[in-house]
């Protein structure tokens, strides 16, 4: 066992030592080129050639001209001189407009009108309608007495019941219109007698023509008695 592991050792062995030489130079190469100094070539760059500046030449006096002699001097006109350009005026600043804000008018308080106290309604006693007038009661109060002495007067006893002994009172009673005629003539309580009854109507209608005459029709009831004496 230990002679088949002896050429895998050694060749673990033969391969670590390359691989620890190849280290070492690289290292060593690292360190050279560190320890080179830097090398600046300046023959790139060119010398910078300083040209020399003249200052510029004066301006060179023109001669005055010659001014001929035995010119008259009111032949030399005297050129005038320019008038200078006048001073522009300085701006007047514009005058600053003030707004005048209106005022507000004072509100006038108008005193409270007195108002007048309500006038106290005092109600009208109104009087109570007026009774309407019954006509015929008023006719019957004012004509009844009239109507029966009338009747009185042109009663008859019949001469039957006079022999026969008959008596007794008869309540009629009738319809007067305005005219002076009578209707509806009605016995509203006999006298036992049919002839007493009948004698009763026939007055009523014989005297009615002398009855007083309302102004609408009435209806009126009156007692006649008849009485042997």
């Amino acid at each position: 066992m230990i002679l088949h592991n002896r050429p895998l050792g050694i060749s673990l062995l033969l391969h670590a030592l390359v691989l620890g030489l190849f280290l070492f130079g690289l290292l060593s190469a690292v360190q050279k080129k560190q320890d080179e100094p830097l090398k600046i070539h300046l023959s790139s760059f060119a010398t910078p050639v300083h040209q020399s500046i003249q200052p510029p030449l004066p301006p060179k006096q023109q001669a005055p001209l010659p001014i001929p002699k035995n010119i008259p001097a009111s032949s030399i006109v005297s050129t005038p001189a320019k008038p200078s350009p006048p001073i522009a005026a300085r701006p007047t600043p514009p005058t600053p407009i003030t707004q005048t804000i209106p005022q507000p008018l004072p509100t006038v308080v108008s005193a409270p009108t007195p108002v007048a106290p309500p006038k106290t309604v005092v109600p009208t006693p109104q009087l109570p309608p007026a009774p309407p007038i019954n006509v015929e009661k008023e006719f019957i109060n004012e004509h009844l007495g009239e109507i029966r002495g009338l009747l009185l007067q042109n009663l008859k006893y019949p001469k039957m019941a006079q022999k026969l002994k008959m008596q007794g009172e008869v309540r009629i009673a009738f319809s007067l219109g305005s005219d002076g005629s009578v209707e509806d003539i009605k016995i509203i309580e006999s006298s036992g007698f049919d002839l007493l009854d009948e004698d009763a109507r026939t007055l009523i209608e014989k005297t009615a023509s002398r009855f007083p005459k309302p102004s609408k029709s009435v209806r009126i009831s009156v007692p006649l008695s008849y009485v042997l004496r």
